[in-house]
C-alpha cells in the first residue's frame, strides 16, 4: 500500500511587534521609602512597565508640573498622549508651561487616577512637525475628537521620561515599583 505524502506544514508566520513591544524596557527597583511605610523590600509584587505604561495611555487627564524661572512650581490639567514610552503634549507658545519648559525642561506628569498614581519625571522638549509620529493624529481623533498637529502659536512638547514611580493605593504594601530609563 504506498504511502500518503507527508503532509508539508505552513511556516509559522511571526506576529509583527508592537512599536511598544520593540522598546526596551526600564529597569525596575522599589523606591527609597521610610521603613514605617511598611512598603516590601523584597522585589516580590513589584508592577510590571506594561501596568504603567497601559494607565498613562489610558489616562484621559494628565497633571503636568514645570518650574518658573524664579524656581516657583506650577502645575496645569491638560491633554495628551502616551505613545511608544513618551508623552506628547500641545500648547499654546505664550503659555506658563511653555515659557517655564523653555528656561528648565525638567518636569513631572502626573496621571488622573491618584488611586493608581503614576509620576512621571523627565524632560520635554519642543519638537517640529517632522518628529511628531504620523499615529497621533488619528489617536488623538479617538481620545479627544480633534486632529494632532501643531499651528500657527501652538507648540507640540515630547516629554521623555528619566524616572516612573507607581504608587497604587491597594496595593501599597507589595507594588510601589521605580522604573529608571536609559540606563
Amino acid at each position: 500500500m504506498p504511502s500518503k505524502p507527508a503532509k508539508r506544514k505552513s511556516p509559522a508566520r511571526k506576529k509583527a511587534a508592537s512599536p511598544e513591544s520593540v522598546l526596551k524596557s526600564p529597569i525596575a527597583s522599589r523606591p527609597a521609602m521610610p521603613a514605617h511605610y511598611g512598603v516590601s523590600k523584597s522585589t516580590r509584587g513589584m508592577l510590571d512597565w506594561s501596568w504603567a505604561r497601559d494607565r498613562l495611555t489610558r489616562s484621559h487627564n494628565y497633571v503636568i508640573v514645570t518650574v518658573r524661572p524664579d524656581g516657583r512650581p506650577h502645575a496645569m490639567g491638560m491633554h495628551g498622549l502616551w505613545f511608544e514610552d513618551a508623552f506628547y503634549f500641545g500648547t499654546g507658545d505664550t503659555t506658563r508651561k511653555a515659557q517655564n519648559l523653555a528656561a528648565n525642561a525638567n518636569c513631572i506628569l502626573i496621571n488622573e487616577r491618584l488611586n493608581e498614581l503614576i509620576i512621571v519625571e523627565g524632560i520635554a522638549e519642543s519638537v517640529g512637525k517632522d518628529a511628531i509620529p504620523s499615529a497621533l493624529s488619528a489617536i488623538s481623533m479617538k481620545k479627544y475628537g480633534w486632529p494632532y498637529h501643531p499651528g500657527k502659536g501652538h507648540l507640540i512638547f515630547k516629554l521623555t521620561p528619566r524616572v516612573v514611580f507607581a504608587l497604587p493605593e491597594k496595593l501599597f504594601a507589595t507594588a510601589p515599583t521605580r522604573w529608571k530609563f536609559g540606563l
